[in-house]
């Protein structure tokens, strides 16, 4: 009886975070405009390969990735929502390729519309985690985005690579 509350609890969890995962799926998107007031952002979806995109090292595992499956064709739509303040877990995430370390500043409230706008400004393909909203009235939006990998995140995999030795 003691463990039919937490095999019950640890069930309940598991399910609730896999039909969570299930709802969520990724694309690669170009931002053309970003709408503060409305908190939305029109984007073209690209076409693009997770592993290109993704570079890893050598002998690294290929499932380490945190990006879900592509959006079918109904998913894509050209205007989602985006929320730019708030807590930690409820911002529009804008994450480092390599490390997927959060790159958000949420002391200040103008960093994510000038980081937008440096997405704009570049023209360069992002990955996309795409996701409807808590209710059926909330609109599907963006809850991360990935950034392309830069020199750093390549310098730091060839370095990986070279320190790396053959069993």
């Amino acid at each position: 009886m003691r463990y039919l509350i937490p095999a019950t609890v640890f069930l309940a969890l598991f399910l609730g975070a896999s039909t969570a995962q299930a709802k969520s799926c990724s694309s690669f998107i170009q931002v053309m405009k970003y709408d503060a007031d409305g908190d939305r952002v029109l984007v073209k979806h690209v076409r693009g390969k997770i592993k290109k995109y993704f570079p890893k090292p050598e002998g690294a595992p290929s499932d380490t990735t945190k990006v879900p499956g592509s959006c079918k064709k109904r998913s894509k739509q050209k205007e989602l929502a985006v929320k730019a303040t708030g807590g930690r877990m409820s911002i529009t995430q804008i994450r480092s390729n390599f490390e997927g370390k959060m790159l958000n500043d949420t002391d200040d409230p103008a960093w994510f519309a000038a980081k937008m706008q440096e997405i704009i400004d570049a023209k360069e393909p992002v990955v996309a985690v795409i996701r409807p909203g808590m209710k059926k009235s909330d609109p599907i939006g963006i809850t991360t985005i990935y950034m392309p990998a830069n020199e750093e995140d390549l310098a730091e995999i060839k370095r990986l690579e070279e320190q790396a030795e053959d069993i």
